[in-house]
């Protein structure tokens, strides 16, 4: 049985962990980490949205604008051909979606250069309007010649190259601003993915000395608490087992299984001498070769104790009177035999055994006990 005289507190947890630095370490790294996963996410989450929301919706309005353009090109230029001018409801129904392009691309930009690019296919829009709007007016009027001629004139293909060319270039800023996030976020992702490498491995490390000191803790804690509960049970001077633990063990083994139950008291002879003439030291020294030749005489599954002073009490269970006196006689012969001196040890013994249940086990203990001083005063009057 394990006595934990002092049983650990929440508290007294608390205050390991926090003797243990590296356990700190690691709870700030772990947190850290997740604040950085946390954050990572986040800014993924705004990268990827910014590319949906601006960049790849510029590219779309990119190709839009060349798309309305290139087909109310077309329409003009039907028109001037055919004299029809069913070809201007076709290139008027262009002019809202180019004007709608026109007012987001602005809302779309967060660079310089863009800007400049979109001034120019502005002013270059203007001037292809002006001069289709001339050009209608001419059909209108049954001049196709002069419409055709002004629509191949080097102002109007000079301002739709150009727009053209500005709308190209407004895209490959664009995909060179798409290539700069890219990289950018790619070393980003690198630079983070190296830290979180090295905090890992910090945090490895640091759970693992954690750990390694918790265990150290805990058989410290263990070796205590042995020791607290072997002092318990033991006597300090002999290390056999003390009278709190022979009462215990004594009503646990007073059962029908472990009949006959022997018990035998002793009482060191000429202690209070060996005190008296040669010390309190060699008095100890007397009582601890009793101990080694009481356990050297009983049993492994025997329990031996000391009461205190110079009383001992011995258990044996499974033991009838006939094997009993054997275990008296080896006591008594390894003290004839013990190289202890000036004084040779003796002890004075009383067994008696307990053959059935029924039997009070109080009575056999005060039988042992009488016959022990029975043999105590003949030994003195002797």
């Amino acid at each position: 049985m394990k006595l934990n005289l002092f049983p650990r507190t929440p508290l007294d947890q608390i205050r390991e962990y926090n003797s243990n630095k590296w356990f700190i370490v690691s709870v700030v790294i772990t947190v850290f980490l997740i604040i950085l996963l946390v954050w990572n996410l986040v800014h993924s989450y705004n990268t990827i949205k910014a590319f949906e929301d601006r960049k790849l919706a510029l590219e779309r309005a990119s190709g839009e604008l060349l798309f309305h353009t290139k087909n109310m090109e077309m329409s003009v230029h039907m028109a001037a051909a055919t004299g029809d001018l069913r070809w201007q409801e076709e290139y008027m129904s262009h002019q809202p979606e180019l004007s709608r392009i026109l007012e987001k691309i602005p809302g779309l930009l967060d660079l310089d250069e863009g800007m400049e690019e979109t001034a120019k296919i502005h002013a270059h829009l203007n001037e292809i309007t002006y001069i289709e709007n001339q050009a209608f007016n001419l059909i209108s009027r049954g001049q196709k010649e002069e419409a055709s001629q002004l629509l191949s004139g080097w102002a109007y293909t000079k301002n739709q190259l150009e727009l053209t060319e500005s709308t190209e270039n407004l895209a490959e800023i664009m995909h060179g601003h798409v290539s700069q996030t890219i990289t950018f976020e790619s070393r980003l992702t690198f630079i983070l993915l190296v830290f979180v490498l090295l905090c890992l491995v910090v945090l490895v490390v640091s759970w693992v000395i954690t750990i390694r000191i918790w265990g150290i803790n805990q058989r410290k804690r263990q070796e205590k608490e042995d020791e607290i509960t072997y002092l318990s049970y033991h006597d300090s001077l002999t290390g056999l087992y003390n009278r709190r633990y022979f009462e215990e063990e004594f009503n646990r083994l007073n059962v029908k299984r472990q009949l006959p139950l022997t018990i035998i008291i002793g009482d060191v002879n000429n202690l209070k001498k060996a005190n008296d003439t040669l010390g309190h030291k060699k008095g100890d020294e007397l009582l601890v070769e009793i101990s080694r030749i009481l356990k050297k005489a009983v049993r492994e599954e025997d329990i031996v104790s000391r009461w205190g002073g110079d009383e001992f009490g011995i258990i044996l269970p499974n033991t009838s009177f006939k094997d009993a006196q054997k275990i008296v006689d080896r006591i008594k012969e390894g003290c004839e035999q013990s190289d202890f001196k000036p004084i040779r040890p003796s002890i004075s013994l009383g067994f008696a055994v307990k053959t059935d249940i029924t039997q009070d086990i109080d009575n056999v203990f005060t039988s042992a006990e009488n016959r022990m001083y029975r043999k105590k005063r003949l030994l003195k009057n002797a």
